[in-house]
């Protein structure tokens, strides 16, 4: 432990830079990728340091820090310091707009960021350094020569602003140093201490949750992303690694009180609260699921360095709010009446702060700073006193009460907001008059936002929401909207704030008509729904759930209270698609079905294969040694992670999960599971082979599934590149993998014991679960039911290709980029939860439609993966759970978007509320037709990653600088998004090569990507007619003919206009006219001077093969781009095609003759 004093003792950067000294190989920082020790903490942040500084970044200078919780938050925030220059904290969830604000601002030339997030930061003047990118070998891992005082600027962190302009807070070395050095001595932080950081970068308590460990030897724990929104994600993160220091706002703790698995947060020992007034209750509550963990209430403004008092809760009390508490060493507390005077204890007054916690002020504002920053009148000439606007008393014991604030500034959920920045984008919208925020709170005192409206035509909700969320944070965007006819006003013709109507649940548009709970049932359900939404309004039959305000926390919340209110397990999914309380009520009401256990089978008899590993192990059977199964896992290599150590840690997994130990041979003709005795895993070094070029090797390599071994490991550049077969893993045994390989490689080179809870079962139970009890329950009758009616008459996608489709599959492919702006999604977002639809549902129905365009196929199937552990006891397990279904939504170009998204919606729950039965049994009962050319069922694949309902976890973000090295597609087409941080949605288009170019791929993107802003622009338009060109092709199509031809295509092509000349041409003509939107073509005109392009060529190739109904690949367009050559190309298909009936009638004829032929002839039978 190392006490910091500001005055005397050292700083913050310097703490941390001895730690590397002391402790090396100590853990100082893990994520969900790594974890990194205080020497490589030190050498990258100091290396970063040298780079800012060859930018020219010194004193006092700012930069952005923009970057999502990682070990790579950690060392840029350490490297501004080791600079000598100060960090502007930028969360990577807010809106680019407000960004952008920020940046111009503070005047920041350099922003520290990644590649994924470049489009949030970059701006006129600003110079990104991308960390997933940037090469700092050449730069020393030495500290740079700088020297920090304690009235160095340490960071700028920006606040709401009542003038609806957020205000940049400028924090010294000096204050952040003495709020840490303050709970290093008193809470007595030490290398044994785990401390959660899981509170976002845009507020200062970040600060603290980073630097308290790191500046005493402790281990940061970055929060996996929503954890912070999640309460028993949080509650399995503080036991999973052992945390042992936590800081929450109540609002918060009051979630995770509720919340099962407390037994296993043993390690926690200290839990800070901060932010909102706590209450003793809820203390006692926690108290009650934790009693060793010592309770602090603390309080501060963001301009005094997070925390200026604090309070140990006592047990002994049992009601009321809990005291605020004593100063923290190194500041002045003043309680001043409205005169100036000194408040007598007892006495309520204003608070204000002096001390070395007390920032510089507001920068660029010295007007703000000289209202707020106010001479120390009882002080020493020169001091300064912070005034806080919040009314206290000091107690007789010298410790303060806390009774709210002066002003309109409120706090919600632990943040505080000036709603005049509110109300100013508000009134920004074109369609509101008049704007009002407030806080209020609910029945069980929690805060909340309301916006009072005056408008000038009717809004609905979500629009209102979607609006805001593209501007302001999102603890900024009020939770309930109330349109009024007019404001109230007080006598002087002010807004009379207090005369506001109660916000309710009956101010939410759009709700039904009310129908009152009719059952026991529903009304059980009903209440449970007020409790949870905090509401004293009454709750009808058909009210939605989430038209109420309700979102994916309090949804968990909601399957807790029922499961309670019931003695059932209540999942999630169900409730999702029962939105209603009638729905619920019914949902709760049917018979629940008793299930078989999975149990432990004995080892030594033969273990059977999951249905999805018959399949894969068939499909190898047909391809031995494909690659086309290999899941590659990059895992970056910790401080101290040496290849003894990571062979070490591959054995420990090996032993640990039997999966990756497993053989499968034949025996009997079937192929079983052999579980193989642990062993060495087979791991091999790059060496000095190039880096992408022995990833690209590696994964080429296939793998004998009958002798095994079925995982690998390669140690490439710091990294150690894992290759399983899909038999044996798949996307969350990949996250699995990845924390457990971090916390062996952590525990072997520390010498101790790893924190890995052991495993009661194995993959090879489920395996036979699977088998002998659910493959024959009553459910799968229903499930299969549900498909065989739902996937009659499926026929393959019929959108054309490049290149002729080869006999058999072929794996190879290839990615293309895909990127929705944010904009376009919070618009998309808003309108499928109007409609009931999640996300995915919304952006789903667009893919379909781009694909039901271009094919000219309106009945079209669509696969997507889920995550197929539907049993609690499958968690833990590294194996192949993955399942897949098929969406069918049978659109039809008449229909609007907004009923487009309405059929997806009613098909993506049908999907998956019939999801467990195995894909693979699917295919072997609907006995689709055999084609090796094709996957069966589908052939597009989408997938939205995070979204909540597939769930399948990705291994993407590693694997960036190796892209170039995967070459392989699950399909013809998959579409994978994932949702980025600044609200976009971003992802990549895989491609099978030897059915389409990149070019075409490009332009399939581009269509998903146009198709979704003009759906959002006119949702109400018929999606048949909506437009798939981009501007760019529109703009060429609409040039004059002549104009055309000097970018697009010879003059010598196209010199004279020459009409149709037979009824292929003229036919043919017409399309390209239909397509194209010229009113005259000739046989000479290229397609592409017409301003043609790849996305056109299909839709074109489509109407052709529609209408004369033969095989026609895109390519044929490419290679003969007049009329004429097409017209051609159409003709040698008609042949083509004509032939093979031809040769198919001769070759049925030739069959007939020969069963006559050599059937005998018998006694009654004619000869």
């Amino acid at each position: 432990m190392h006490p910091i004093d500001a005055a005397s003792g050292p700083l913050l950067p310097e703490l941390v830079a001895t730690q590397a000294t002391r402790t090396p190989a100590a853990p100082a920082v893990l994520d969900q990728r790594q974890t990194i020790g205080y020497r490589e903490l030190g050498e990258r942040a100091n290396r970063l340091a040298h780079q800012l500084r060859a930018l020219g970044i010194g004193t006092d200078d700012l930069v952005g820090v923009c970057l999502p919780r990682s070990t790579d938050l950690a060392v840029a925030l350490f490297a501004v310091w080791q600079a000598g220059a100060a960090y502007i904290p930028l969360d990577p969830n807010h809106p680019r707009e407000r960004i952008s604000w920020v940046l111009q601002d503070t005047g920041a030339t350099v922003v520290l960021t990644e590649r994924a997030l470049l489009d949030l930061v970059a701006g006129e003047g600003v110079r990104p350094l991308l960390l997933d990118e940037l090469d700092l070998s050449g730069f020393p891992v030495e500290p740079p020569a700088v020297e920090l005082t304690a009235q160095s600027l340490a960071y700028v962190i920006y606040t709401s602003g009542s003038t609806g302009r957020p205000k940049g807070v400028a924090v010294t070395h000096g204050g952040i140093a003495n709020r840490i050095a303050w709970t290093v001595r008193v809470h007595r932080l030490g290398a044994e201490d785990r401390l959660l950081q899981k509170t976002s970068i845009g507020f200062d308590a970040a600060g603290w949750e980073i630097f308290g460990p790191l500046s005493s030897g402790g281990t940061v724990v970055m929060a996996p992303p929503g954890v912070e929104r999640d309460p028993a994600a949080m509650v399995r993160a503080v036991a999973e690694h052992r945390v042992t220091v936590l800081q929450v706002v109540p609002s918060v703790l009051r979630l995770l009180v509720e919340e099962p698995g407390w037994a296993d947060c043993s390690a926690l020992r200290l839990l800070f609260s901060a932010g909102e007034p706590l209450h003793a209750e809820l203390c006692q509550q926690l108290l009650a699921k934790a009693p060793a963990v010592e309770v602090w209430n603390t309080y501060g403004p963001t301009e005094c360095a997070i925390d200026v008092t604090a309070h140990r809760f006592d047990p002994v009390q049992l009601a009321g709010p809990v005291l605020i508490g004593r100063p923290l060493s190194g500041l002045r507390l003043l309680v001043l009446s409205p005169a100036g005077g000194l408040a007598p204890i007892g006495v309520p007054g204003e608070l204000h702060v002096g001390g070395v916690g007390v920032a510089r002020g507001y920068l660029g504002r010295p007007d703000l700073t000289a209202d707020r920053f106010v001479p120390d009148p009882y002080g020493p000439p020169g001091e300064r006193l912070y005034r806080t606007g919040d009314r206290v008393r000091w107690r007789a014991d010298g410790s303060l009460e806390y009774f709210g604030r002066l002003d309109q500034q409120v706090k919600v959920n632990g943040v505080r907001i000036e709603p005049g920045e509110i109300e100013g984008v508000l009134l920004t919208h074109p369609d509101v008059r008049g704007a009002a925020v407030v806080a209020f709170k609910t029945s069980s005192g929690v805060g909340r936002l309301a916006a009072y409206l005056t408008v000038r035509r009717e809004l609905s909700t979500e629009r209102l929401r979607a609006f805001l969320r593209d501007r302001l944070p999102e603890y900024l965007v009020p939770s309930v909207f109330v349109t009024l006819d007019a404001f109230p006003l007080s006598p002087s013709g002010k807004l009379d704030r207090i005369a506001l109507p109660t916000p309710t649940a009956d101010a939410t548009p759009g709700r039904p008509p009310f129908v009152a709970p009719r059952t026991e049932a529903e009304r059980a359900v009903a209440a449970v729904w007020a409790a949870v939404l905090e509401t004293t309004a009454p709750i009808g039959a058909h009210d939605d759930f989430f038209q109420l305000g309700g979102y994916s926390l309090l949804l968990t919340r909601l399957a807790q209270r029922l499961g309670a209110a019931t003695g059932r397990q209540v999942a999630m999914a169900d409730l999702f698609a029962a939105s209603t309380v009638a729905a619920q009520a019914e949902l709760l009401a049917a018979e629940e079905l008793p299930e078989v256990p999975i149990t432990r089978v004995d080892r030594s008899r033969p273990l059977p294969l999951t249905a999805g590993q018959r399949r894969i192990w068939f499909l190898d059977q047909l391809n031995p040694g494909s690659s086309e199964y290999t899941v590659p896992v990059l895992l970056p290599l910790a401080d101290g992670a040496t290849p003894a150590v990571v062979a070490a840690a591959l054995a420990a997994l090996e032993e640990r999960h039997e999966a990756l130990r497993t053989s499968y041979p034949m025996l009997e003709g079937r192929p079983v599971q052999r579980i193989g005795a642990p062993g060495p895993v087979e791991l091999t070094e790059a060496g000095t082979t190039e880096p992408v070029a022995a990833v690209r090797a590696e994964i080429a390599r296939g793998f004998d599934l009958t002798a095994g071994p079925v995982w690998r490991a390669l140690l490439v550049d710091r990294h150690v590149l894992l290759t399983i077969h899909h038999i044996a893993c798949d996307g969350w045994s990949v996250v699995l993998l990845r924390r457990e390989f971090a916390e062996l490689c952590a525990a072997l080179a520390a010498g101790r014991q790893p924190e890995l809870a052991p495993l009661e079962l194995g993959y090879p139970d489920f395996a036979a679960w699977q088998h002998e009890h659910w493959l024959t329950s009553a459910p799968v009758a229903g499930q299969l039911a549900y498909w065989k009616e739902t996937l009659a008459g499926v026929h393959p996608l019929r959108l054309p290709t490049d290149h002729p489709r080869p006999a058999r599959r072929a794996a190879d492919g290839a990615v293309c980029p895909v990127q929705l702006p944010a904009a376009i999604v919070t618009g998309l977002v808003a309108l499928g939860r109007e409609r009931g639809a999640t996300p995915f549902m919304t952006l789903a129905a667009v893919w379909h439609l781009v694909l039901a365009q271009l094919s000219g196929d309106w009945d079209l199937t669509i696969g997507t993966p889920v995550a197929g552990r539907v049993r609690p006891e499958t968690h833990p397990l590294v194996g192949c759970f993955l399942n897949s279904v098929v969406l069918r939504a049978r659109l039809t170009p008449e229909l609007s978007f907004e009923q487009a998204v309405d059929r997806m919606r009613a098909v993506a729950l049908g999907a998956f509320g019939h999801q467990d039965l195995p894909f693979e049994q699917v295919v072997e009962e609907l006995q689709p037709h055999r084609d090796l050319s094709r996957t069966p069922l589908y052939q597009t694949l989408f997938d939205l990653q995070d979204d909540g309902v597939t769930g399948v976890a990705a291994d993407a973000a590693d694997l960036t600088h190796y892209q170039v090295a995967w070459h392989s597609t699950p399909t013809d087409l998959a579409l994978v998004l994932r949702p980025e941080p600044d609200g976009g949605v971003g992802g990549m288009l895989e491609y099978a090569t030897a059915l389409y170019r990149p070019e075409t791929a490009a332009a399939l993107a581009a269509a998903f990507a146009t198709l979704a802003a003009r759906v959002l622009a006119d949702p109400a338009a018929p999606v048949g007619a909506v437009d798939l060109r981009t501007e760019q092709d529109r703009a060429r199509a609409a040039l004059p003919w002549n104009e055309s031809l000097a970018t697009a295509a010879p003059v010598a092509e196209l010199t004279a206009y020459l009409a149709p000349r037979d009824p292929f041409e003229e036919r043919l003509a017409e399309l390209w006219s239909e397509s194209l939107g010229h009113p005259r073509v000739g046989v000479y005109d290229n397609f592409f001077a017409l301003g043609g392009n790849s996305l056109l060529a299909a839709t074109v190739t489509a109407a052709a093969r529609s209408e004369f109904e033969i095989e026609l690949p895109v390519a044929a367009l490419f290679d003969g781009p007049t009329v004429e050559q097409w017209a051609r190309a159409v003709e040698a298909a008609i042949r083509a095609e004509i032939d093979l009936l031809t040769e198919a009638d001769l070759a049925e004829d030739r069959l007939t003759a020969g069963i006559n032929e050599s059937t005998p002839v018998t006694k009654g039978q004619p000869a």
